[in-house]
């Protein structure tokens, strides 16, 4: 009977002190003090010499580094989880077993923490099937939570964990869908103040480059003849003459894009034989990620938006190209609009002088 009470009184404290941690979430404070605390109670509950939370990062689909506790806490900051053949897929709550992994590993800025040799447990924060984080353990030798009651503690933990987790990582989104609103806007706004066209372009191309926070960018148009793309606006494009530049239609990336109405992302080139020959010149590269994408109106592609070399060094994503899409549907009228008004000079010039000939 006597240890019967004290089960039950370890049970009642456990509870306590979840109830006391999530109590402690929920209130106001810093973000970054709410994550190490839970990082402090899960290391707790599985008895790990270190404990590190990773939550998705919605625009780049990473399990991006958040915080850390224990003898080393810290060393993956700024880091991201990376994995092959699908295994952090293969992770499950349900397993709490501390085991050699064939292929995790962490990269950062400066370092790649290769986890194969390190005996490891790594929980997934997930809910209806959706992983939001991941709680990665790392254990001096191999074990398994056999104690009943722990266990159940861990799994009353991750409930509650779940939607908060989710509820961070929606906010994330919603925080990129909100920039990415504010640039519109923005767009939008000097679309209606800017009448000259070139300081309006140069304008949205700032923009670009505040926002979407790339090293290279330009904006290319086609010729009368629509054999060839030229470069109308550009940064970062160091050492060239653009306004000698001439990309025939179907060559190169620009080329190739130009030939559809369809955008194309590339997050790694070196994974991309068959486009990889349309890059002859990667020495200006310095990432392999790179988004291109026409200029089309009523169906009609009258240029490219190309942008190359994030500044963060990650590739690109699918919120990149759905933003930089909507970019162009913005610019696209402007261009077509200017294209209309010279034909329709030229077209008076010519009347002009046909008129005087006849004289």
């Amino acid at each position: 009977m006597k240890q019967d009470d004290e089960t039950l009184n370890q049970q009642l404290a456990g509870f306590r002190d979840l109830h006391r941690v999530f109590g402690e979430m929920m209130a106001d404070g810093p973000q970054e003090r709410k994550e190490e605390l839970l990082c402090g109670q899960f290391q707790t509950l599985s008895g790990a010499k270190e404990t590190a939370l990773f939550l998705l990062n919605p625009k780049t689909e990473r399990f991006e580094f958040r915080a850390a506790v224990g003898r080393r806490a810290g060393k993956y900051a700024g880091g991201h989880l990376e994995t092959g053949n699908g295994e952090l897929q293969s992770f499950r709550a349900s397993d709490l077993q501390a085991a050699q992994s064939h292929t995790l590993t962490i990269q950062t800025k400066t370092n790649v923490y290769d986890l194969r040799d390190t005996c490891i447990m790594v929980v997934p924060i997930a809910t209806f099937s959706r992983v939001y984080g991941i709680l990665l353990c790392e254990y001096d030798h191999a074990c398994t939570l056999d104690d009943s009651d722990q266990v159940e503690l861990i799994h009353v933990f991750l409930n509650q964990l779940s939607p908060l987790c989710k509820c961070s990582v929606e906010m994330q989104r919603l925080e990129e869908k909100a920039k990415s609103l504010e640039l519109l806007y923005k767009i939008g706004h000097k679309l209606s103040g800017i009448r000259d066209e070139d300081q309006l372009l140069e304008a949205i191309l700032e923009l670009i480059e505040q926002y979407i926070q790339v090293d290279r960018c330009s904006l290319m148009i086609m010729d009368e003849d629509r054999k060839h793309l030229r470069i109308k606006k550009a940064f970062g494009i160091h050492d060239v003459d653009i306004g000698r530049v001439k990309v025939p239609i179907g060559e190169g990336i620009a080329g190739y894009i130009a030939t559809g109405t369809r955008p194309l992302l590339i997050k790694d080139i070196a994974a991309e034989q068959h486009l990889i020959s349309l890059v002859p010149q990667k020495e200006n590269f310095r990432t392999n990620s790179l988004l291109s994408v026409p200029l089309a109106t009523q169906g009609e592609v009258i240029g490219v938006i190309n942008v190359n070399n994030r500044k963060d060094g990650l590739p690109f994503s699918e919120a990149d190209m759905d933003l930089l899409c909507k970019i162009g549907s913005e610019i696209a009228p402007v261009l077509q609009r200017s294209y209309m008004a010279l034909q329709l000079k030229k077209a008076r010039e010519l009347d002009r002088d046909i008129k005087l000939s006849m004289v």
